[in-house]
């Protein structure tokens, strides 16, 4: 893996200290700037990534897709929710540690204040549902119709990197491929050369008992999966 800048987004599962996105920089030293927040869903990973690539260049992008009932929307002013846990501009302030390298650029400056993730509605964060943003939402739109809007964000993305011709490589945290397959005709329009889903992350995590009590992978499980991901990228890439 020759990359010099690369590009990571995803949810909770590739944020943190120990994450697998920083396990990865450190296998193959290049400059990391992940925008994964904890509770972003696949409307938030969609529409930052393509932000982002419009300002600054990335020699490879790695998504890893979040849950696909999950629905983010941007707003006027995220004050309004401020007593929320569930938005960017209160989550971008977890995404530091005392051994992160922040000189020159934290990547965090580059998270916008104003996303605020239906996760949140999901988990039945009091602060969230007392605002009414998702309720019509939640209430209206069923599982089939969040992996219809999830698959048009992955083809979408898909679409933009290879129209930019950025190298890529999308993930996802557990394994939706059953429920993405209820469109065969979107699913199949998915590069699956540039997909990864012989294993993931979740199930990698649960066969080494490495969760902890917030059901998410443990460093162990974090530092295989970035050996996964690195194997797969040097033959993904192999001239």
């Amino acid at each position: 893996m020759m990359s010099k800048n690369v590009l990571v987004n995803g949810c909770s599962f590739s944020r943190g200290p120990n994450s697998w996105p920083y396990q990865l920089q450190s296998m193959c030293n290049f400059n990391l700037v992940n925008l994964a927040q904890s509770g972003a869903g696949n409307n938030y990973i969609h529409e930052t990534t393509v932000e982002e690539l419009a300002k600054r260049s990335y020699d490879l992008v790695i998504i890893m897709w979040s849950g696909l009932e999950r629905f983010d929307i941007r707003v006027d002013d995220s004050e309004h929710f401020s007593k929320s846990r569930y938005t960017s501009k209160y989550q971008k302030t977890r995404n530091d540690w005392p051994e992160k390298n922040i000189h020159p650029v934290n990547d965090q400056d580059y998270v916008a204040d104003d996303w605020i993730f239906g996760c949140g509605y999901i988990n039945r964060d009091p602060e969230l549902i007392e605002t009414n943003l998702f309720n019509g939402i939640y209430k209206y739109t069923g599982i089939k119709q969040f992996i219809y809007h999830s698959l048009q964000k992955i083809i979408a993305l898909q679409s933009f990197l290879k129209e930019k011709n950025i190298p890529y490589l999308f993930t996802f945290f557990c394994d939706y491929i059953n429920e993405l397959k209820q469109y065969p005709e979107l699913y199949q329009l998915i590069d699956q050369t540039c997909l990864y889903t012989e294993e993931n992350i979740n199930n990698m995590a649960q066969e080494f008992n490495d969760i902890d009590e917030t059901f998410h992978p443990q460093s162990k499980t974090h530092f295989e999966w970035a050996k996964l991901i690195n194997n797969h990228l040097n033959g993904q890439f192999k001239t």
